[in-house]
Formats: structure tokens, sequence, C-alpha cells
């Protein structure tokens, strides 16, 4: 196809757009033929090349190539002189970005500062930091149908993932990328009979920074006299919940909570559908194995839940299980296999304020039995559940609001309350200073288990 007449060689923009359009069309062709292949069983157990980054960038680079040439060859017909080195360099970076990496977004899925990007629109992208900062990038794409057509080339090159596809009969979309980071597409406008106003896209990423407990104190979630209580806690074996909200940070600390476990000890993990734990990638961690949940087929057949995952981890040998999150179905099952591990289980639940966590908890309980009283419930919290650590978005207004993470309380499950439910006891919160203080001694239940595992108990006065 010429350029003549297109007047695109004159428009740096317009000619990356041509070409990416060009060597686009090839990748969705050769991954269509692939898919195809295997279903007529010729595919000889190759991977497959929806999801495959490496292979999509070695076919990506030959097209390329072949298409730079034709511009070439074009502008040379017209008496042009070829594109210039800088310009090739350029166009050839900017359209292996966009149908190999994350095109417009590349700048910020590399910053390891940043943890959520949110598109509201072709013109309005806004990007949150570490530090709680939040800034609104501006406009990325030329149209809202060159974001439409960016979401449908990304969800087509991840199908492999099997995480579904994005169109009309399928206008939103769940993946993980390359990096672990979730993303979630929405198709937007009347023309794409999509379900919002604008094509969406929103991502958190999860950035393994392994910068242990010690780090998140630098960073202000709590104060450092706590980290040698943390790090008994968890080496002791108590079974341990992380509450908060959502974007609070629950992950973050679970993982580095984690941090403090012998690599000698073998954690099994067990996730929904996305693995964000990532502890098999975690050189802290050299025996951890990564269950997650999968969804049906389009017959409605093949399903694996959380709680039959967490069934599975009976027979895995595990040291510690580790649920990413729970979530209703699954709190009794993981409940009773923390009761049978060795050292213990630790999970992550919401929870907007932490009085309320053991009461979601047994109410997740109740619903994966309904057969069992009210006074099992309680029991079986009682003695599997030690402490529930609870992770807030605490808002600085001298900082213009921007929200910071912080350990804002800590509960001991003391046993059965006298008048039912559980006794609990806040152990640390925030105290008049605003600062996390603590506020009562531990029980003596857990004194001694400290005490029994070698650790001096004055560490908790």
């Amino acid at each position: 196809m010429s350029l003549t007449g297109r007047g695109i060689d004159t428009d740096r923009a317009a000619l990356v757009r041509f070409v990416t359009d060009r060597v686009a069309a090839r990748l969705v062709e050769a991954i269509e033929s692939d898919e195809s292949d295997r279903s007529d069983e010729r595919a000889n157990g190759a991977p497959r090349l929806a999801g495959d980054t490496r292979r999509q960038q070695l076919l990506v680079g030959a097209w390329l190539s072949e298409e730079i040439a034709t511009v070439n060859q074009d502008r040379m017909h017209r008496g042009d002189p070829p594109l210039s080195e800088l310009a090739d360099r350029e166009i050839r970076a900017r359209v292996v970005a966009e149908l190999t990496g994350t095109g417009p977004l590349e700048p910020y899925m590399s910053d390891p500062q940043v943890e959520e990007i949110d598109v509201n629109s072709h013109e309005s992208t806004w990007v949150t930091y570490s530090d709680g900062r939040k800034v609104d990038v501006g406009q990325l794409w030329s149209s809202s149908a060159d974001l439409t057509a960016y979401q449908k080339r990304l969800a087509r090159r991840m199908n492999g993932t099997g995480e579904g596809r994005l169109d009309t009969q399928s206008p939103m979309l769940t993946f993980q990328s390359d990096d672990g980071s979730r993303v979630v597409m929405v198709l937007g406008g009347r023309s794409e009979h999509g379900i919002s106003t604008h094509p969406r896209i929103a991502i958190r990423r999860f950035v393994l920074r392994h910068e242990g407990l010690d780090g998140l104190a630098r960073r202000g979630l709590f104060p450092v006299s706590l980290v040698p209580k943390l790090e008994a806690m968890i080496r002791c074996g108590f079974t341990v919940l992380v509450s908060g909200p959502p974007g609070a940070g629950k992950t973050t600390l679970l993982t580095e909570l984690l941090g403090a476990v012998s690599p000698r000890e073998r954690i099994i993990t067990v996730e929904k559908n996305l693995l964000e734990l990532r502890l098999e990638d975690d050189p802290r961690h050299p025996d951890a194995p990564a269950l997650f949940t999968r969804h049906s087929n389009a017959e409605g057949e093949g399903e694996i839940t959380t709680r039959q995952l967490v069934e599975l981890t009976r027979r895995l040998n595990p040291d510690r299980v580790v649920v990413g999150e729970l979530v209703e179905d699954e709190a009794l099952d993981m409940l009773d296999v923390a009761s049978m591990c060795k050292r213990g289980s630790l999970a992550t639940i919401h929870a907007h304020t932490s009085d309320v966590v053991v009461q979601r908890l047994a109410y997740y309980v109740s619903k994966s039995d309904a057969t069992l009283p009210e006074f099992a419930v309680w029991s079986l919290i009682a003695q599997t559940v030690d402490f529930v650590i609870h992770i807030d978005l605490v808002r600085n207004e001298e900082h213009d609001g921007a929200p910071t993470r912080r350990v804002t309380s800590i509960i001991e499950i003391g046993g059965l309350g006298e008048q039912g439910g559980l006794a609990t006891t806040e152990i640390w919160g925030i105290g008049e200073s605003g600062e996390l203080t603590q506020f009562a001694p531990l029980s003596a239940r857990h004194l001694q288990r400290l005490r029994i595992a070698g650790y001096d108990p004055k560490l908790f006065a």
C-alpha cells in the first residue's frame, strides 16, 4: 500500500499509527491461525502464540522491518530521502511498545513508584504513586477509537492466559500482565455496545520490593520498635489475619510478614485468579508452591474454587497455608487447615475497621456450613486465629489530603468470651499522640507460646 496521497509521512504520529495498524493486523492473523491450528491438533505441543511475549516480539520485529522498508521505498519513489536513523529507531520503539508492551502506558508501567493507573478516557489518565500522589497525565491516545483499538490488541495478545476476551459479547475483561499487574478493561461508547461512557482501563501494579518489615517501618507503616514483635509473632507460628480496606496495602504487608518466615518452611499460597503474592519469585522462599482458582469454560465446566484449593493444601505437606483473600466459602476450610498446619496460617480479609473483622469472619464461616451452631463457629475461630493486624489509608490534610498507609490496630483473639462470641483485646492502637501505641499486654496463653519458642516475654511488655 502506497503512502502517497495519505500525507502521513509528514506526520510522525500518523506514520506510527499506520505502521502499527499494519503490523497489528499481521499479529492478529498469526494468533488466529495459531489458535486454528490448535483446534485442528496441528500445534505439535508448541506454546500458544497468544500470551507468548517473546515470540510476539520476534515476529513484530521482522514484520516491522518489512513495513519500514515499504515506507522507505515509497518515499524514494517520490524523490524523498528514506527515514533518518533517529526516526527509524523512534518508530520501531513506539510500535514495539504498542504491540508487545503497554504502549502509551509503558513509562508508568516501568516506574516502580507507580501503584495504580486509571484510564478514564483517551483524554484523561490518572496515575497514583506509592507516596500517595495522584496525577492526571492527560491525553495518551488520539481518540476514543484509538483507545478501543489499543484495548482489543492488548486483550488479543493476552488471551493465551485464559482470561477470556474483549468484544461486544464480553465487554469487560480482567487479566494479569507479564509483570504481575492486575489489568481490568471495559469497553465504552455506543459504537462498541459498551457498558461505560468511555473505554476504560484500571491497572493495579504489584511491585516486588522485598524490603522486609524494616523497610515498611521506614516508610511509616508502623514504628520501628514493632518490627521484632511482628517477627516473633510470625516465627512463633501464630495465625494472623491482615485486614483493611481496598488499596490499603494488605498484600504488601502480608508479603513482608512472610519475609520473617524461615526459608526452610514450605508455604502453600492460594489465590483467586491472579497471583499477587508471587512467593515463587521471592528468593526468601525457595519452597513456596502457588495455587490459583480457575474460571469455568464456555460450557460451564472446569471451575476450580478457592475452597477446593484450600482443601487440596492438606495433601501438599504445608508448614503454612496462606490465603490471598478470604471471601465467604473458603473461610471454614482455611480455619480447619490452619488448625492443622505445623506453623499456623496467614490470610487477608476486607474490612474498613478492625472491630468488624471477627464478625465478618464468623459470617463467612457460617455461610460455608449453615448447619454449624453459633457456638461452634466462635469456638473454631477462637481456637485458630491469634491476631488481626489492621492496615488503613490515613489522609493527611496537611499534605493535600494524600493518603498514607499505616497499621492502626492489632487485636489479640483471647479465646471465647463470657457472654458468647470472642474475647478480643486491642493490644496496639492509635493513641492520643496519633501514633501506634501499646495499650495492653499479651495474654498469658500467647506469652507462654512465645516463651516455648525461645522468645523473652519482656519483648512484649
